[in-house]
């Protein structure tokens, strides 16, 4: 069982249209994160389009994964809000957890 330790969890208004869904990235804008940019953290709770949005930026939280992704390895926001390995842009943490393929779930290091 993957668990989360969230040291600071604040809030942004959802502006993604349908909505956001837990354990995805979110933007500085209140969207799902998208590859190259710097995301706030990650979504905490399942959240509706205009309602303020949980968002944990420091500590450990649980993401979906877009790739396969090693313990250890550097993470980066993918397009979706999805945790891809780092090739370029900024880093949003570091995996504790391995996934063999997409759409599996891991706890990753924020910083």
């Amino acid at each position: 069982m993957l668990t989360e330790q969230p040291l600071l969890i604040t809030s942004i208004q959802c502006k993604e249209t349908g909505g956001v869904i837990k354990r995805r990235f979110i933007d500085f804008q209140g969207s799902f994160g998208s590859e190259g940019t710097k995301s706030l953290g990650v979504v905490n709770a399942d959240t509706n389009q205009g309602e303020m949005v949980p968002v944990t930026v420091k500590g450990i939280a649980i993401v979906q994964t877009a790739y396969a992704i090693s313990v250890g390895q550097a993470i980066q926001v993918f397009d979706d809000g999805t945790a891809a390995p780092h090739t370029t842009g900024p880093i949003e943490g570091y995996a504790m957890d391995a996934a063999s393929a997409a759409y599996q779930f891991i706890r990753i290091l924020l910083v």
